[in-house]
């Protein structure tokens, strides 16, 4: 009964007998920040397996200011007849607003500095900078016994970083290491713990994981600034479910960041899923997004997410569901430096859509001491 019931969420069609799940929506927005917003996401997947054979992902958005963001993911968890799983991403990303406000849990955000009608007015782009950045992943999976499975990664990625404005922050104060962008080649091992009953829209289980990356272009360091840091990330996510329509999700990640490190990796968090933080639609949510950023970065996540209710339209599955949520963090020089009084904290609440379990829109309003921060995102936080 519990097979009949995951796969009737999510087949749409079936062909030769293999059911296939076939979910993507148009995106069209507007954004003070980058204009209009216009692509498409898509995510073809074969359930022929759990949590299922392959699933390809296509997105694509592009924006009226020159913002863009174009990347295609294929996932196989499972490579038949061996233990192995296999996961690769292509990637061309141009953020026009990537910000930076320097190192410290207390750096300054002088808003006097971006307002025109201020004596002090430098420059609206003051605080960000242009961020140009192609990337080829590879992920290796080994299923090593039960939920233990273990990963190598590969990737290349290039980077170039330059002035959203007439003047920049990160020039005029400059970067923490000297370091700014370059050609890197990076290779990391993670080792997981996973019970989670689904990896798209878990509702109950544990998802451990230890990553390790070490990213450099010695090689490369003739024509750029020599790029050679390691990075540390700890992620723990678990699950409760509390009644039928009542789930209460918790996420813990903890990095450290070591050597010289370029200013794109700073405002970023590892493990196999690189988001952006501190602050923004993934961690901090009520701060701009980037926000805080240091050596140690430790955050937490916790919502409690309360199924609204179910449809089934046009034979499709549609879920929706009220979340509470509560972010915290805070990031330090040194691990010795981290104290509880020194704690960001943001609350909110948002909306999510689930789509045949397995496409998500999710919206959030964080509340912080300096903000109110919106957000729109075609994925679970976690």
């Amino acid at each position: 009964m519990d097979a009949v019931k995951w796969m009737a969420k999510r087949r749409q069609i079936s062909i030769n007998g293999t059911p296939y799940g076939l979910t993507g929506l148009p995106v069209v927005y507007f954004s003070p920040g980058s204009g209009w917003n216009y692509g498409a996401r898509v995510q073809v997947a074969d359930f022929s397996r759990r949590p299922y054979r392959y699933k390809l992902t296509l997105h694509s958005v592009h924006s009226s200011e020159g913002k863009r963001n174009t990347h295609v993911r294929l996932k196989v968890p499972h490579l038949s007849g061996t233990g192995f799983g296999l996961n690769i991403v292509a990637s061309i990303r141009r953020d026009i607003k990537a910000r930076y406000y320097g190192l410290s849990n207390d750096s300054d955000y002088d808003r006097n500095l971006t307002d025109p009608a201020h004596d002090n007015f430098i420059d609206e782009d003051y605080y960000h900078y242009l961020l140009k950045k192609p990337r080829l992943f590879f992920n290796l999976l080994l299923h090593v016994y039960g939920p233990v499975r273990m990963s190598l990664d590969l990737g290349l990625e290039r980077t170039d970083v330059g002035r959203s404005g007439a003047e920049a922050f990160y020039i005029n104060a400059g970067t923490p290491d000297g370091v700014i962008d370059g050609v890197t080649g990076f290779i990391g091992a993670t080792l997981v713990w996973d019970t989670r009953d689904d990896p798209t829209i878990p509702r109950r289980g544990v998802f451990h994981e230890w990553s390790y990356e070490t990213s450099r272009n010695s090689l490369l360091s003739l024509f750029f600034e020599e790029i050679d840091f390691e990075r540390y990330t700890f992620t723990d996510s678990r699950y409760w479910p509390r009644s039928e329509r009542l789930n209460i999700a918790h996420r813990t990640i903890v990095e450290a960041l070591r050597g010289a490190v370029p200013l794109y990796s700073y405002g970023e968090i590892g493990g196999s899923r690189r988001i952006k933080g501190l602050g923004g639609s993934d961690t901090l949510r009520g701060f701009d997004r980037q926000r805080f950023t240091d050596n140690v970065r430790v955050l937490t996540n916790t919502e409690a997410r309360y199924l609204l209710g179910t449809r089934q339209a046009f034979k499709q599955h549609l879920e929706l569901h009220g979340v509470l949520f509560l972010d915290t963090g805070q990031v330090q020089p040194g691990f010795n430096e981290l104290r509880l009084q020194d704690l960001h904290i943001t609350a909110g609440w948002g909306l999510r859509t689930y789509w045949n379990a397995d496409f998500v829109l999710r919206g959030d309003v964080g509340i912080s001491r300096e903000q109110l921060y919106t957000t729109i995102k075609l994925r679970n936080l976690f």
